[in-house]
């Protein structure tokens, strides 16, 4: 269920009378963009604000102020060259592509809790010292986040049958190398100078001596066996593992995922840390709202699959997004329930991220349009002068502040009752 930027933003525009989209009928140049069914609009259809938006061909997602409309001609500011025949494209009378994109991205995370993402996370371990050791977030197309690599290439794989726990694993291929996170990248390592710890963790690999682990304290590299290099999975009680103790001055101290084979290929998930028994774990990573669960729940067994898992209580939050917990439970999967603010994950030029998508579709999203179009009219109150025009638009934010309250009311999400901690 998710709804593509440019669907909804296209919606925005008809919602509120600004929509046209057509394809050019002929060549015309760097400034001019012709096509005769443009005919049916006189010139003072465009405003001082009007903008084009090219959707195809040499010069797609460009947008240029228009300037005049003259039958089947309209007039720009000079595109990167000729818009030629049979290119679609859009008019923006009131606001532009690029300011009702901003508006929506704005809109998406302020709908909260009328709109929201539901999160269920259970690639987290009681007592494991990693974070990400499930290889969900990338931040980095190169690298898991809180992790980085040597000479071997990561890459994220979201595709059956080489995931084992979440939505995604690591592949690991390409080159003789090794993934590794270290106290540099999480300090909480630096706590365990002088201890004995144990590292595991699930894998997939097709070659024999090339898959293994290792723990690093910039002196002494441990390692665990390898991998069979069977293509197929490590058994659910039998994740590669390696313990070693760490020196009481580590100069570093660091888990490393090898892969000793350049022609190998592996994927690797689930991986922990336990050492010194500690009752936090970092949730800072989830998206939640304020950090905030609704509900954490535990594994029956290690390593299980059976349900139910056991409701945990008597948890808190501190300020630094760990979740401290009373159990003595060690080495056993959290799953974490909750909700966090909706949002498009816009990580470049706006301009060239129409395809990102938003989990909600019709008609939730009118939920979306009614806050964006709210946002777009207080673009205009703000800087005005001009009273009538002012009044005008705050009329306009009025109108759309009841259509957004209506759409909340019939269309909106359904947050969890309560938290259950107690």
């Amino acid at each position: 269920m998710s709804t593509t930027l440019e669907s909804i933003m296209s919606e925005l525009s008809k919602q509120m009378g600004d929509y046209w989209a057509s394809t050019t009928t002929s060549g015309g140049s760097s400034t001019t963009v012709i096509d005769s069914n443009l005919a049916v609009n006189n010139s003072a259809w465009i405003t001082d604000g009007a903008y084009d938006r090219i959707t195809s061909g040499t010069y797609d997602n460009e947008e240029r102020h228009i300037s005049a409309l003259a039958s089947t001609t309209l007039t720009t500011l000079a595109h990167g060259g000729t818009i030629a025949t049979s290119v679609t494209y859009e008019v923006h009378r009131l606001f532009s592509a690029s300011e009702k994109m901003k508006a929506l991205v704005w809109a998406a995370r302020n709908c909260f809790p009328a709109l929201h993402t539901q999160i269920e996370d259970d690639t987290k371990s009681i007592a494991n010292w990693l974070r990400n050791p499930n290889f969900e977030e990338w931040t980095s197309t190169s690298y898991p986040d809180y992790w980085r690599v040597s000479a071997v290439t990561a890459e994220e794989n979201t595709t059956e049958p080489y995931i084992r726990f979440g939505a995604s694993s690591c592949k690991l291929s390409t080159a003789a190398g090794y993934m590794y996170t270290t106290n540099t990248l999480v300090p909480d390592f630096q706590e365990l100078a002088g201890k004995s710890v144990t590292f595991t963790l699930h894998g997939w690999c097709d070659t024999a001596s090339s898959l293994r682990l290792a723990i690093y304290d910039g002196t002494t590299t441990t390692y665990s066996d390898y991998h069979p290099g069977t293509s197929d999975w490590t058994e659910n009680d039998e994740p590669l593992e390696v313990t070693a103790t760490i020196a009481d001055t580590p100069t570093s101290v660091d888990f490393r995922v090898y892969l000793a084979v350049a022609t190998a290929t592996a994927y690797v998930a689930d991986a922990r840390v336990i050492g010194p028994r500690r009752n936090k774990y970092y949730i800072g990573d989830l998206n939640l709202q304020r950090n905030m669960p609704h509900a954490v729940e535990v594994e029956n067994s290690q390593y299980s699959e059976r349900e139910p898992w056991y409701l945990l209580r008597n948890w808190r939050v501190d300020k630094n997004g760990f979740l401290l917990l009373p159990s003595a439970l060690q080495d056993r999967r959290l799953r974490i329930r909750g909700i966090g603010y909706l949002s498009f994950p816009v990580t470049g030029t706006l301009a060239t991220d129409w395809a990102l998508t938003v989990a909600v579709e019709a008609p939730q999203t009118d939920i979306l349009v009614a806050k964006a179009a709210q946002y777009l009219c207080d673009q205009m109150i703000i800087p005005t002068a001009d009273t009538a025009t002012s009044e005008r638009w705050e009329k306009a934010r009025a109108y759309w502040e009841d259509r957004y309250n209506k759409a909340a009311s019939k269309f909106g999400m359904t947050p969890p009752n309560t938290t259950v901690s107690w």
